[in-house]
């Protein structure tokens, strides 16, 4: 089963309000709710008309089927005729805005002189106006009670949902109304109250089966998060986040999980998708920007990220040797790389997994066999040449090397990381000298150097020779290779995110690849090459 986290789609989107609120914590349940309804199983009475062909399913925010602000200049209209008078009619005079009908234009200022005549009446006596509707010229359609008076506060037209495009209608439970707008909904029940949907978080509401669904009714409007970017909305029983990462649904124990690890401002990012049954139909799982969330009822819910996903996801996830994950990702002491993961079956350790993969050759260079492997599953093949050749170590085989080539340090194919000038690049030996002056002598000298990547690579030549630098320096004084270790992976981090910046998806693969690479390097110098 496919579980995409780390392709970002770059949506552009409106937004319809500007409220900047963070985010609240609410409680949720220990463990997600019962499997979604599918959205057909949830039809709710008829489609209001002129909506057959506008079904929510555009993943982004521009699902609006009008600008926000074409109702901005909506007023009612001034002395409405009480029955159609040719030639003498709003819809004469003005451009009827909306995609209405004169039709429709006329029936509802029609409507609107009836609203004011019975308003008129019922002021001198002090009575209470019984008919809570109204009408919005030129929609004929009517918008009534606890509706209407959200929809007043809202602006009305003026607002982001414009005109009125259904009259009040039930839904499936018998109990909430709703009515459709241009660019949206208000959905009300007696707990929740009257809540403005917009058209593109219906797109996310309606994949889950609507207010039958897990997430049942709206609770608050949707405002924006505090980076200037997100949106949000809560439910029941849960949430739609929407970013430029997409609309998601999020709830219970995988939700709790996220925000305990910072929510959109953690390591995860953003949602990316709805909450999913794992192929077992015993766990769940919801991926993020950066990682996943998995949840199962003996082991409850755990992020799994960088090296540890990388290895779990390439082995098969929760049906792989090592089952679940049942706790988080620790840190590698020399850097801000995962290394090690507990799962259910047994701990993972990246380090292990990735040494005992052994090489090959690619060009003449030394690649690891894992770094190929997750090269391949990005789509990026390498000629592989063959495999060392028998009896030969890495580590013999990188002193055998007798020419390094010479880098073009003129280009800036660096990332903004380049290679001193006082590094002799040619200072590499060939198995009858010792090393000459400062050479490349770790792994960065032996393989590629590099992640290929459609349209653009991420050169790492210029942190490699940094570290090599810096291991000389830390022989020269004797002590270990620490604080080379953490600048190597700072370098190769600055080069993946000026290669690759904002949310091109590459930028996330060149980030697995480094702290393979990483690992790779660190381990392939232990015995201090």
């Amino acid at each position: 089963m496919a579980r995409p986290s780390r392709i970002i789609s770059t949506l552009l989107f409106t937004l319809t309000l500007s409220i900047g609120f963070t985010p609240a914590v609410q409680s949720q349940s220990a463990q997600p709710p019962a499997a979604a309804s599918t959205p057909s199983a949830n039809n709710a009475d008829y489609v209001a008309p002129g909506r057959e062909d506008l079904e929510p399913a555009e993943p982004g925010f521009d699902d609006n089927t009008v600008d926000n602000q074409a109702g901005k200049n909506w007023h009612p209209t001034t002395n409405p005729k009480s029955k159609v008078t040719p030639g003498q009619m709003r819809s004469d005079k003005e451009e009827i805005p909306g995609g209405f009908t004169k039709e429709q234009a006329n029936r509802a200022e029609v409507q609107e002189a009836e609203e004011q005549a019975t308003q008129a009446r019922s002021r001198p006596q002090n009575f209470a106006v019984v008919d809570t509707c109204r009408t919005y010229w030129p929609s004929p359609f009517k918008v009534c009670g606890k509706i209407r008076e959200k929809y007043d506060s809202l602006g009305g037209p003026r607002s982001f949902l414009t005109w009125p495009k259904s009259d009040e209608l039930k839904v499936p439970d018998g109990v909430g109304r709703r009515n459709e707008f241009v660019n949206g909904f208000i959905y009300w029940h007696p707990n929740t109250g009257a809540h403005p949907i917009t058209t593109h978080f219906s797109v996310a509401w309606a994949r889950t089966g609507w207010e039958r669904g897990p997430l049942g009714y709206p609770t608050t409007d949707e405002f924006g998060l505090s980076d200037g970017i997100g949106r949000k909305q809560s439910f029941e029983h849960g949430h739609i986040y929407g970013s430029l990462a997409g609309l998601a649904t999020i709830r219970g124990a995988i939700y709790n999980k996220w925000v305990h690890t910072g929510a959109e401002k953690g390591p995860l990012g953003y949602p990316t998708g709805d909450e999913t049954i794992t192929p077992d139909g015993i766990g769940r799982f919801s991926n993020f920007v950066d990682g996943k969330i998995y949840w199962h009822p003996q082991h409850g819910a755990h992020e799994v990220r960088g090296l540890p996903l990388v290895i779990w996801s390439l082995r098969g996830y929760e049906k792989s040797e090592w089952g679940y994950p049942t706790g988080s990702a620790q840190q590698d002491p020399e850097a801000p790389v995962l290394v090690k993961q507990d799962f259910s079956k047994k701990p993972l350790d990246a380090r292990a997994v990735i040494d005992s993969s052994g090489e090959s050759l690619v060009n003449g260079k030394i690649i690891n066999k894992f770094a190929l492997e997750l090269l391949e599953s990005r789509g990026l093949t390498l000629p592989v040449d063959q495999a060392l050749p028998s009896g030969i170590t890495p580590q013999t085989f990188a002193r055998s090397v007798s020419r390094c080539p010479i880098p073009d340090s003129t280009q800036d194919q660096y990332g903004g990381v380049t290679i001193p000038s006082e590094y002799d690049y040619w200072a590499c030996i060939d198995g009858s000298k010792d090393w000459v002056g400062i050479g490349r002598h770790d792994y960065c000298t032996n393989s590629p150097d590099q992640f290929p990547s459609p349209g653009q690579n991420a050169e790492f030549s210029g942190g490699c020779a940094r570290h090599d630098i810096c291991m000389d320096e830390m022989d020269r004084i004797g002590i270990g290779y620490g604080s080379c270790n953490n600048k190597l992976w700072r370098d190769m981090e600055t080069i993946c995110t000026n290669v690759y910046s904002g949310p091109d998806p590459r930028r996330y693969g060149c980030r697995d690849f480094r702290d393979t690479y990483w690992v790779v390097v660190t381990g392939f110098h232990s015995d201090n090459l």
